[in-house]
């Protein structure tokens, strides 16, 4: 086995890193500031690198610290699971998975009742993923993100979900009206946006419907609320692939025009590479494969 530093030490500058200040490192620890100072001293001389550059009173921690902070805070969380896992056993078969909500909504709550025939022992803790975050949450095992750049995945496994494209959908009630037979009759409804800035409806109507101005516009904080509008003859709605796929085959929702647009975005299934080692979350990561190829 390889020679490591102090794992006091180590706990001690992980702390420190985090707080950026050796007095609210030793707080928490609950000792001198003068004992923190010298554990970081010593740390260094056995690494032989500087990890905070000091400036007065204040510290700043260095590139390499930042690195060692992070591999750090991820090989703590490991030995607290494992150590919850030695005191209750059970804790072995939970998965923290976080999905942002419109997916959750009207992908993932259709398909649970198929995990639990494969996995009745696992333990499924949901959570909502933020629209905006890029990476899985600290205490996070799985997580389905959304965003138009690349994520980490030197530490984290990446599995892109299908691209997505958009296109309006409206109740089949609606449709039957007669009065949308191209996109430029969509300035007499009312749109149903799953944002705030209405980017996603601009963008397609200035593709297909030229400088369109619709009569009413309705807001919704995600897809999932306006696509249920929507089914309930509220407006149009913008669906895509995944979020409208189910109300699509059943007929609870229908596409008025065959046009849409490619999304500048797109979901992914992201995982820390270290939480792959539990049996639970690799048995998760295969059905969420399995339901992603059918």
């Amino acid at each position: 086995m390889r020679r490591l530093p102090s794992l006091a030490a180590l706990r001690t500058f992980e702390c420190a890193a985090r707080h950026a200040h050796f007095g609210r490192a030793a707080a928490e620890l609950c000792v001198t500031d003068s004992a923190v100072s010298h554990q970081i001293r010593q740390l260094e001389e056995q690494l032989g690198v500087s990890l905070f550059i000091r400036e007065g009173r204040q510290i700043r921690p260095t590139i390499a610290a930042g690195r060692l902070m992070q591999s750090l805070q991820q090989a703590f969380e490991l030995i607290g699971e494992a150590c919850d896992e030695l005191r209750d056993p059970s804790s072995l078969a939970v998965v923290r998975l976080a999905v942002t909500a419109e997916l959750a909504q009207k992908w993932l709550m259709n398909r649970l009742t198929d995990f639990y025939a494969r996995y009745p022992h696992i333990t499924l803790h949901l959570y909502e993923q933020p629209i905006d975050a890029s990476a899985p949450g600290e205490d996070i095992d799985l997580a389905i993100t959304y965003g138009t750049g690349p994520v980490d995945s030197s530490s984290c496994f990446v599995r892109p979900l299908p691209a997505l494209q958009f296109f309006p959908v409206c109740s089949p009630g609606l449709f039957n009206q007669g009065t949308l037979k191209s996109p430029k009759d969509l300035v007499r409804h009312c749109l149903l946006h799953d944002d705030q800035d209405g980017k996603t409806w601009t963008t397609w109507l200035t593709s297909h419907a030229g400088d369109l101005r619709p009569q009413r516009q309705l807001y919704f904080a995600h897809a999932g609320l306006a696509l249920e509008a929507a089914a309930q003859g509220q407006g149009v709605a913008m669906g895509d692939n995944l979020t409208a796929q189910e109300d699509l085959l059943s007929g609870r929702l229908v596409r008025p025009f065959s046009a849409s647009m490619t999304a500048l975005g797109q979901y992914a299934l992201v995982c820390e590479r270290l939480r792959l080692e539990r049996p639970a979350v690799a048995q998760m990561l295969e059905w969420f494969n399995d339901q992603l190829s059918d």
